[in-house]
């Protein structure tokens, strides 16, 4: 479950949050939707705990996972070795890297891989980690539509009973998971 109850979040003299209150339960898909600039990263950087500096309260229960905007991917590890750190499981590590369409790319190091081929990296990563909420911020953005599909039906399989954010541009893709919307 995540309650936000935000009084007030500024950056500088530019205010993003004022009054700003929902609760979320412990299971289900939220996008959350809304113009460049109106606080989308920030909120699941306050609900992830990384940014704290507002007037309020943010409780999430349970661990987090987080597909951030970067793939924050470990540079001198390869594809299998990046996923593996989170979940130090090996098997599953591979299998989720299979599920994603990267069988081929396991041994690969990061720097050797494309761009869409690093977020699937990234999004293995945080799906293969034990988590009770999971957090997507713009997670299909450099990804073809084909893979994209392919992703969200696996994100859909694996997060049932769970509770996932999801930050996106598309509206077709908070559709196609069946996400209720938090427009901000």
């Amino acid at each position: 479950m995540v309650k936000v109850d935000i009084r007030e979040k500024r950056f500088g003299e530019k205010e993003v949050f004022e009054d700003l209150v929902f609760t979320l339960p412990k299971a289900g898909i939220y996008a959350v939707t809304g113009a460049s600039g109106r606080g989308k990263t920030t909120l699941l950087n306050m609900i992830a705990g990384i940014d704290k500096d507002y007037k309020g309260s943010v409780a999430a229960e349970g661990s987090i996972s987080y597909v951030f905007q970067e793939d924050r991917l470990l540079p001198w590890l390869n594809a299998l070795e990046n996923v593996t750190f989170v979940c130090r499981d090996s098997k599953k590590a591979a299998d989720m890297l299979k599920r994603l369409g990267l069988e081929k790319e396991i041994t690969s190091r990061i720097s050797e891989l494309s761009g869409g081929m690093k977020r699937r990296v990234a999004i293995a990563r945080a799906l293969a980690a034990d988590y009770d909420i999971l957090l997507l911020d713009e997670p299909f953005s450099s990804v073809d539509e084909g893979m994209k599909q392919r992703i969200m039906d696996t994100v859909k399989e694996l997060t049932a009973g769970k509770l996932v954010i999801l930050v996106t541009h598309d509206a077709r893709e908070a559709e196609y998971l069946g996400a209720e919307k938090i427009e901000l």
